[in-house]
């Protein structure tokens, strides 16, 4: 191998792919490891020539005590020695992968990309750029033909995916090896460190990787790597034809039935979604799936509730159902046949008491109305028996509260936190209420005041459709899936108050709060919220 193979590799992808563009901002993210490493010494390498803008993330996911700690640190060492700044966060995985009720691998990862969206956000930067490599995209796509992957899965890793509005994520190496990064960092002598966690069997990916693919290598087929990434590449590109395909069979079909009512028409009709029968009914099937899909995610919002039995159903809905016939969907949606159409909607079912529905015990009109959240101020819902309060105050005046340490870049405890909170409160007059740091999240929530909207903040019940945004995860969960992973009694579900923005829950006010608006080290204002009652759902 020539000495610059990685780097040629690398710059031919980011050109394909249009990964970066000149002045950009990139968050990179780093763990220690001979990929990430090489992969910060080649951004830095063409940062010049790009007029790049780079910035080292590190996650401690607090696994491995003292070894974790030596990687965190060994970070911020290569950054500085870089100039490049760098910012580090603990997050205790294990714990929030029991909290969430997820794999510690998922909680790991959702917690990294969690740090490099908040970077992105407060620097203003648009790419967050991860170390991703060939062997791992031949990992992946053996761990999805194990598990019955479609088309879709067999395509892998994207090289860029989105990751928020205006953010994506960049993959320089994903058409680079791993013994070529090994090299790289050889032939450079880069320091590198070692996570023992990846050769740890207990996890499905190590296992494939140390295990399976080493024995299909040895007994079936030498180049079965460079083989999974040729069919990521080819199902990625019949997947990408196929899904535009579906998107013009969408169109055409939901033309067909607005005919000249067009686009002032749809908008009335939105979140129904109407399609003619007969061109979904003729269509191929691998395009008609993809477009049932898509108009499920129309209706619903998104499609991760959506599973391949549901999409049969609607295709044979449509090819053999008589006019009137129904079939219900995720999410308290329903597609059904009319003569010629066939329509996937929400089903608005009626409240009756002591159902697990959003507003089932209301008594009257006045008590489904948004109560605004006035700063500060005392908001009190009879119907949830308990009383909103809000506070605020400047970060710098809070500190100087008993227990509350005064250096602004350390880490902020949960017990700094409620002592913050409680001089807040006592600030805005509220001085016989107080919180400690066990009932956080529970009896108060607390938040960087200048990342949430307090002129969108209501306080509210619960509403079908409404997502909450738990601390560490990348995306968001229905309150409907939070009620049963945190064993709401569905009695008490209808009575829960929601602190919220839109459609987002901040606070389910005696269960859960958001990561959203985290207090971080660069926090200047709090917003503080607590309630007044007893009748908080206990831990399970």
């Amino acid at each position: 191998m020539g000495r610059n193979d990685l780097d040629r590799i690398a710059m031919q992808t980011v050109r394909k792919y249009s990964m970066i563009g000149y002045g950009d901002g990139v968050v990179v993210g780093v763990s220690g490891g001979p990929d990430s490493v090489a992969l910060l010494h080649f951004l830095s390498s063409i940062a010049p020539q790009y007029n790049l803008r780079l910035h080292v993330a590190h996650v401690n996911h607090m696994i491995r005590g003292a070894s974790a700690d030596e990687d965190e640190r060994f970070v911020e060492e290569l950054a500085r020695s870089l100039g490049i700044p760098v910012t580090v966060e603990r997050v205790d995985v294990p714990r929030l992968a029991r909290q969430l009720g997820v794999t510690v691998e998922d909680a790991g990862r959702d917690a990294r990309y969690g740090l490099y969206r908040k970077i992105c956000v407060q620097r203003g930067f648009s790419r967050a750029a991860v170390a991703h490599h060939a062997d791992d995209q031949a990992e992946t796509v053996l761990m999805r033909i194990l598990r019955g992957a479609g088309l879709r899965g067999l395509a892998g890793i994207p090289p860029i995916r989105k990751l928020d509005e205006g953010i994506s994520v960049i993959r320089p190496f994903i058409e680079v090896s791993r013994e070529q990064i090994e090299q790289y960092c050889e032939k450079r002598r880069l320091a590198t460190r070692t996570d023992p966690t990846n050769v740890d069997t207990q996890y499905f990916r190590n296992k494939v990787r140390c295990e399976l693919l080493p024995l299909l290598e040895r007994e079936y087929n030498s180049n079965i790597r460079a083989g999974l990434a040729r069919l990521a590449r080819l199902a990625s590109s019949d997947e990408q034809y196929l899904e535009e395909q579906a998107v013009r069979l969408l169109d055409a079909a939901r033309a067909a039935v607005l005919g000249s009512a067009g686009a002032a028409d749809l908008r009335r009709r939105e979140p129904q979604v109407e399609l003619d029968r007969e061109m979904m009914r003729q269509a191929a099937e691998p395009v008609a799936s993809r477009a049932f899909a898509l108009a499920f995610a129309e209706a619903a919002g998104d499609r991760r509730d959506l599973y391949w039995p549901n999409i049969d159903d609607m295709a044979a809905l449509a090819r053999t159902g008589n006019v009137g016939n129904s079939i219900d969907l995720p999410g308290s949606l329903r597609a059904r046949l009319t003569y010629d159409t066939i329509i996937i909607e929400r089903v608005a079912e009626p409240a009756r008491e002591g159902a697990d529905e959003p507003g089932a015990l209301a008594e009257s009109t006045a008590e489904q109305i948004d109560v605004p959240v006035r700063v500060p101020g005392a908001m009190p819902l009879a119907w949830a028996q308990v009383t909103v309060y809000a506070a605020c105050g400047e970060r710098s005046a809070l500190e100087r509260a008993p227990g509350a340490h005064a250096d602004p870049d350390a880490d902020t405890s949960i017990e700094e936190l409620a002592c913050m909170a409680n001089r807040a409160l006592a600030d805005s007059g509220f001085r016989g209420l107080r919180v400690d740091a066990s009932g956080i999240g529970r009896k108060w929530a607390v938040f960087d005041a200048d990342r949430v909207d307090p002129d969108a903040l209501v306080v509210r019940r619960w509403r079908a459709g409404d997502r909450i945004r738990p601390l560490g995860m990348a995306g968001a969960k229905k309150l409907s899936d939070l009620f049963v992973d945190e064993k709401v009694p569905r009695p008490v579900r209808s009575r829960l108050a929601v602190l919220a923005m839109g459609d987002e829950a901040l606070w389910v006010v005696g269960v859960r709060a958001s990561g959203r608006g985290t207090v971080t080290s660069s926090t200047r204002r709090l917003a503080v919220f607590a309630a007044d009652t007893d009748d908080c759902v206990d831990d399970a």
